[in-house]
């Protein structure tokens, strides 16, 4: 891998180390900590396999996804304050110290799962995921709207903790349908040309930081505690069980929300580009996850 990979890859374990020392400020900031390592580590993997990646080739990509995960996380924080399915403890004692943490959590989210699918697709995971061309009609394409903001406003009429799935699931069907109709990169535009590997590779790239998440929160000093209505007694350290299968769909939706919120801030869709050696079966140049997206 590239250098910088052997840096992170040090730095991931002396935090581990530094985390069980109780020794300050890693103890409480260990989970962002190890996120900024591991995503550091994964592009450095990613870099050196696909001769491209998201920070060496794509910087500014790069500093505005941090930008936009921040953003789009607010809105999973707002829905929390309705429907209460966790909440934050041991923060930092100063106000300044709790908004660094914040921003720099939050802004792992979107490299987190995009790197992660990333490098799944950097070993050929899924390359073989192709079906039969088949035109999304305009009837599926509203009703996918139509059953996404009805699955969004639903838990706003009725908060509940029992329907905070709705939230994992409707962004996606919401989003996509507008990603697909404004010419963004769209996984519903993927699906219609029988190309399912990116919707996989973001499946399996949510399910891998969803275990991730959980494992580095419990260590830490500052973490989120779960209150999920389901499967109380049977955990994954903090998760219940039954919430880590919130996380594949949670990647689809942050897949939505970054390609249409990208194309508002910048009035344009993200192109995908290939590596000259990469491609298709008719000799195309074929569509890289993360490159630019």
């Amino acid at each position: 891998m590239r250098w910088y990979g052997y840096l992170a890859l040090f730095s991931l374990l002396f935090c581990q180390y530094l985390m069980f020392q109780h020794v300050e400020p890693v103890y409480t900031f260990f989970t962002p900590i190890q996120w900024w390592n591991y995503i550091f580590l994964a592009d450095a993997i990613v870099s050196k396999r696909q001769k491209r990646s998201l920070i060496t080739d794509r910087p500014v990509e790069f500093l505005l996804m941090l930008i936009l995960s921040n953003v789009c996380w607010l809105i999973f924080e707002g829905y929390n304050l309705l429907l209460h399915n966790w909440y934050y403890t041991d923060l930092a004692k100063e106000q300044w110290q709790r908004m660094i943490g914040a921003f720099t959590a939050f802004a792992t989210i979107f490299p987190g799962i995009f790197l992660s699918a990333d490098l799944l697709e950097s070993f050929g995971l899924f390359k073989n995921s192709v079906s039969t061309p088949r035109k999304l009609s305009s009837a599926f394409l509203t009703a996918s709207f139509a059953g996404g903001l009805a699955a969004v406003a639903f838990p706003l009429i009725f908060p509940s903790p029992y329907v905070f799935g709705l939230v994992w699931l409707g962004f996606f069907f919401l989003l996509e349908p507008i990603n697909y109709w404004m010419g963004n990169s769209s996984l519903y535009a993927d699906i219609e040309k029988g190309d399912w590997r990116r919707f996989w590779l973001l499946l399996a790239g949510g399910a891998i930081c969803g275990f991730l998440w959980e494992f580095w929160n419990f260590w830490a000093g500052a973490k989120w505690i779960y209150t999920v209505p389901f499967t109380k007694n049977l955990k994954y350290f903090e998760m219940p069980v039954l919430g880590l299968l919130g996380f594949p769909p949670f990647a689809l939706e942050c897949f939505a929300m970054y390609h249409l919120t990208r194309r508002l801030v910048s009035g344009r869709s993200v192109r995908p580009l290939a590596r000259p050696d990469q491609k298709g079966s008719k000799g195309q140049k074929v569509q890289r996850l993360l490159d630019p997206l």
